[in-house]
């Protein structure tokens, strides 16, 4: 099963994209404070989009590599990057790039999984853990509860706390930390989850 079941590119060129709020994740810079580890070392941003958190994260003085299926996403990414402060990626994370196996420091997930079918989740965790270095970190923000219409069923795909710590550890990783944030876009608060893994060494 792979990520084009949705045409992420049609998604950009008819501007279906209500995931795309033109400003980076609010937790990001709570999480600058909080936990300045993420902005350094390298870092991979799945399923970047027009890469907001990713030009944020580089900011900081993190050397990111963006990844996304949609070309479109990515030409507008590099438009609103004139510096190449990040290197953008078009690829499927799940078959990631050779060059990209085990490179990481940090991955910073932000809405990918939430875009994602079910059934698609143990192999993009999977793919996630196959990027980091031993000892490398996963941190993400996750919709456990998105606020939907009835009858809707996503994307976004919400996921139960304890089935995204399952899926976490399932792949290999170790859960150090989770909380609730009280900084969301709006609409959002109460509804996602910070979670912070590692790869063990």
């Amino acid at each position: 099963m792979t990520p084009t079941q949705i045409d992420w590119n049609q998604c950009y060129q008819t501007g279906d994209t209500p995931w795309d709020k033109g400003a980076p994740a609010p937790l990001l810079p709570v999480l600058l404070e909080k936990a300045p580890a993420l902005f350094q070392g390298r870092v991979l941003v799945p399923g970047c989009g027009t890469g907001q958190d990713a030009r944020f994260l580089a900011a900081q003085g993190a050397k990111v590599v963006a990844v996304d299926i949609a070309s479109l996403a990515l030409e507008r990414a590099r438009k609103l990057d004139p510096t190449g402060s990040v290197e953008w990626r078009q690829a499927d994370l799940f078959d990631m790039p050779n060059d990209l196996l085990g490179k990481f420091d940090r991955v910073w997930e932000h809405t990918c999984l939430s875009a994602l079918e079910p059934p698609m989740r143990t192999a993009y965790a999977i793919a996630l853990k196959s990027a980091l270095k031993p000892g490398g970190s996963l941190y993400g923000v996750f919709y456990i509860n998105p606020d939907m219409d009835p009858g809707e069923s996503g994307p976004p795909f919400g996921i139960p706390t304890e089935e995204l710590m399952n899926l976490w550890e399932s792949a290999g990783l170790e859960i150090k930390e989770h909380w609730v944030p009280d900084v969301a876009y709006e609409g959002r608060a109460g509804r996602e989850l910070f979670l912070w893994a590692v790869k063990p060494e």
